[in-house]
């Protein structure tokens, strides 16, 4: 009776209050159906699109979901960078060519332009924390894509400085994280021995903000920002850096440098987008 009750209220809710998107404000029509994200015995093989429908339907419209455009191959093996041609093997780009990152591999389920641009801004800066819910299993959904389970020992979330931190009321990247354990539970996807560490690391310096900086200005800005709290959590451990957006891999590789530096047997990192 209360599942009932509760598709009542919800249908009566958005009878007087329609939803709209996120994006660009146009009404849009809720799923019908049951939307429990990672179901048991869920297709990893699915691709990108099909996952972001499903989990950003309430938030987004369809003209907008249809914006959304994924990471696919061929794609550069170390930073995870899309290449412009559709054509050829996953091979090392240029840049991680001419200048070796201190992480093994970087990935990301969806490129950083026009609308999840926007989903993303508005999740950081325009206060619809709704997002976190689904952004979290996008993300984890990623992570089952790319990652055995058993590879990664501990996750990391990329810290903020306690100044921008008050300001914004939470970390972004920790928010992605803190419930993984939860969503992989409804599958069953058992992350029981990953070891979730939001206060490995902090920011120490209060760096202006990346946007707008160059490759080498990215890296001069973050440099020396950031200090490990507890190298005892990390010592021999395979790392998973976690951020909301890989631009040039200037903050990604900073922390890597940091923590394979202090025992850290390898970081690979991942994040909702990548910037092309």
């Amino acid at each position: 009776m209360s599942q009932i009750v509760k598709k009542f209220y919800k249908i009566l809710i958005e009878t007087i209050f329609p939803p709209k998107c996120l994006v660009c404000g146009s009404f849009i029509k809720s799923p019908e159906g049951d939307n429990n994200g990672l179901s048991e015995g869920a297709d990893l093989s699915l691709t990108v699109q099909i996952q972001v429908e499903r989990l950003l339907s309430e938030c987004l419209c369809r003209n907008c979901i249809g914006g959304l455009k994924a990471v696919e191959s061929p794609l550069c093996s170390c930073c995870g960078l899309p290449f412009e041609s559709r054509h050829g093997l996953d091979h090392c780009c240029g840049d991680c060519s001419a200048s070796p990152k201190k992480f093994r591999i970087a990935r990301a389920p969806l490129v950083y332009e026009q609308v999840f641009t926007e989903v993303i801004h508005c999740y950081k800066y325009k206060g619809k924390i709704q997002l976190a819910g689904p952004l979290a299993e996008l993300l984890l959904t990623a992570f089952r894509l790319f990652w055995d389970k058993d590879s990664i020992d501990v996750v990391v979330p990329v810290p903020l400085h306690l100044k921008r931190l008050r300001k914004r009321g939470f970390n972004q990247a920790y928010q992605l994280i803190r419930n993984w354990q939860t969503i992989a539970g409804q599958v069953p996807f058992d992350l029981s021995d990953l070891q979730i560490e939001p206060d490995v690391l902090v920011r120490t310096v209060p760096t202006a903000p990346q946007t707008g900086l160059g490759r080498r200005q990215r890296a001069a800005n973050i440099k020396n920002a950031f200090e490990l709290v507890d190298e005892a959590k990390i010592i021999d451990k395979r790392i998973l850096l976690v951020d909301d957006v890989y631009t040039t891999g200037a903050t990604a590789d900073e922390c890597a440098r940091l923590l394979v530096r202090h025992g850290a047997a390898h970081v690979d990192v991942l994040s909702l987008a990548r910037a092309v």
